[in-house]
């Protein structure tokens, strides 16, 4: 009974990848890797400017709302200041509607004035002159630098407009030319027994100077910026700056004009402001017109009003991560250059394995072929053509036994020769022909 013998089949093993693969799948690995590296690289740099510009953009927009608010917390302070002086100076006959007081002399106004203008810087300069006026008489009675013209101005001014507004008690001011200087008159006018007013009292000066003396003061007591951020605080003793403390002049740049632009009075680094993008301009109107105050914030203002603490960790945020980012570069570097000598270290192996396999399979071969044609040669009746024949193929046997056992030594060949469609070998042959190689120099 005939056999039917089943099909040979290779004994199935645990699927795996080869060593080729493997490296494939390192080397695209890899490769990704820095791709990826390069990708974050851009977006945190892209990322990085972009929130460098935002940042910049809203410390602009900060600083110049500081400056608007500087203006006008230092115009409300120096209208205050006027409203102050004013009630001040004229406080005997202000209210006297309620009060039924006694007539001040005009003396008392002048006392109260002195006392008061004696404690602004400049105040000399105000051409300061106080007047009364008889509402009934259009009399008048005047102190200080005050023409007559300026005077009887002033008194027919006040006597009607007082005259037909009974109920106005509180002081007030007028703006009035004086032969092309400009003056502020403050006024107030006093009640009589019978509720109908009988007498002004007033003071007047130059307005320019008198702005000018008000603002100084103002500018140098009252704290015009929020607290900054960078650990100083505001000097609120006027009399000294301590350390650690900063005044309204180390950091702004501060005008005062009126609608035509003439200075009134400007704070003495406003220069030092000149081409800032940090600027602020507040009109603040008045009865008799309107101030302008612009305010703006010295370039170096910038470091102390912004918190440090943003730009230091959002310095050291960007530099983490672009040191982070080249450390990852460097690292994908490193592997890709070890996978691809690893590689060609295992090519390397791998042909040598590969020639040592066929130096012994063909040794053999060869071992058989040399023994065999040795035999023959060695039998009777040969003619000279075979014996001649059979010497060629020992001669060839040996031959290519000496280029085998140069296969151990493949690494160290250096004898490469041109071999067919642009391509080149390795001279295997050398050795046998007597070709200098590294092993034999020439």
């Amino acid at each position: 009974m005939s056999r039917i013998s089943a099909p040979f089949r290779r004994k199935s093993s645990e699927w795996s990848l080869s060593p080729q693969t493997h490296s494939n799948v390192r080397l695209a690995v890899v490769a990704c890797t820095v791709l990826v590296t390069v990708f974050v690289l851009t977006i945190v740099t892209i990322e990085a400017r972009r929130a460098d510009r935002a940042l910049d953009e809203a410390a602009e927009h900060t600083l110049r709302d500081y400056a608007g608010y500087a203006g006008r917390t230092l115009g409300g302070e120096v209208l205050r200041r006027f409203s102050e002086q004013r009630a001040t100076i004229l406080a005997p006959v202000a209210g006297s509607a309620s009060r039924n007081v006694p007539e001040p002399s005009l003396d008392e106004i002048v006392v109260r004035g002195k006392k008061y203008f004696d404690s602004l810087p400049g105040s000399g300069d105000m051409q300061l002159a106080y007047f009364r006026v008889d509402l009934r008489t259009r009399a008048l009675e005047s102190r200080g630098v005050m023409s007559a013209a300026f005077a009887r101005r002033v008194a027919d001014t006040l006597a009607p407009f007082l005259l037909n507004q009974p109920t106005l008690t509180e002081p007030s001011v007028l703006v009035v030319d004086d032969r092309g200087v400009t003056r502020s008159v403050a006024y107030a006018s006093l009640i009589g027994p019978q509720g109908q007013p009988t007498a002004a009292y007033g003071f007047a000066y130059v307005r320019a100077a008198g702005i000018s003396a008000v603002a100084a003061r103002a500018f140098r007591e009252t704290p015009l910026l929020p607290i900054s951020f960078a650990g100083t605080r505001w000097n609120y003793d006027t009399t000294a700056i301590r350390t650690g403390e900063v005044a309204n002049d180390s950091l702004l740049g501060v005008r005062i004009t009126d609608r035509a632009g003439q200075i009134f009075w400007q704070s003495a680094r406003a220069a030092e402001t000149q081409g800032t993008p940090y600027v602020e301009t507040v009109i603040l109107s008045t009865v008799p017109g309107g101030i302008v105050v612009q305010t703006a914030l010295r370039q170096a203002s910038a470091a102390s009003l912004i918190p440090s603490v943003i730009r230091r960790s959002q310095r050291l945020s960007l530099q983490a991560l672009l040191a982070l980012t080249v450390l990852l570069s460097i690292a994908s570097l490193l592997a890709l250059r070890g996978e691809r000598l690893g590689a060609r270290s295992r090519r390397a192996e791998a042909m040598q394995q590969l020639a040592l396999g066929l130096r012994h399979e063909i040794n053999n071969a060869l071992a058989s072929v040399m023994l065999n044609a040795e035999l023959l040669a060695e039998e009777d009746g040969l003619v000279e053509e075979q014996v001649v024949r059979l010497q060629a193929i020992v001669e060839q046997s040996g031959r290519m036994r000496s280029v085998l056992r140069r296969l151990e030594k493949a690494e160290l060949f250096d004898v490469v020769i041109p071999y067919l469609n642009e391509g080149y070998m390795v001279d295997l042959s050398a050795t046998a022909e007597g070709k200098p190689t590294s092993e034999q120099p020439a």
